[in-house]
């Protein structure tokens, strides 16, 4: 007969205690959120203080500039390849010299893997 009583006793000192402990976690997330919300005010008033731009118009990027598109490559070879200089290619087509140095390298690199590639069929005729 005690046996069965001190189960439930223990049982109801144990939900008693989970009661508790589920209280004071709600009241600590209020608490929290409370500061939160307070900090996010604070925020909030700071950034329409300040002077200048807008926080979204300050983090805006402008995107990258493309360099090369097919187009713009296949004219930049369309003037090489009528004897224009570097430099007068880069002008035309409003591209930093070095990429077109660079395209001049690839297609020299194309045109030897092409030359090598040809020459185990020229030779087994």
């Amino acid at each position: 007969m005690i046996q069965p009583l001190v189960q439930c006793i223990l049982l109801a000192l144990a939900m008693i205690t989970s009661l508790v402990l589920f209280v004071t976690l709600k009241q600590e997330i209020r608490a929290q959120a409370r500061k939160n919300r307070q900090r996010m005010e604070e925020m909030s008033a700071r950034l329409s203080e300040a002077p200048g731009q807008r926080p979204s118009e300050a983090v805006v990027t402008p995107p990258p500039r493309s360099g090369f598109n097919l187009n713009r490559r296949t004219q930049a070879i369309r003037l090489l390849r009528r004897g224009e200089t570097v430099s007068h290619v880069s002008a035309v087509l409003g591209v930093p010299q070095r990429e077109i140095e660079l395209l001049i390298r690839v297609l020299r690199i194309a045109a030897s893997a092409n030359a090598s590639a040809a020459e185990p069929t020229a030779a087994g005729r």
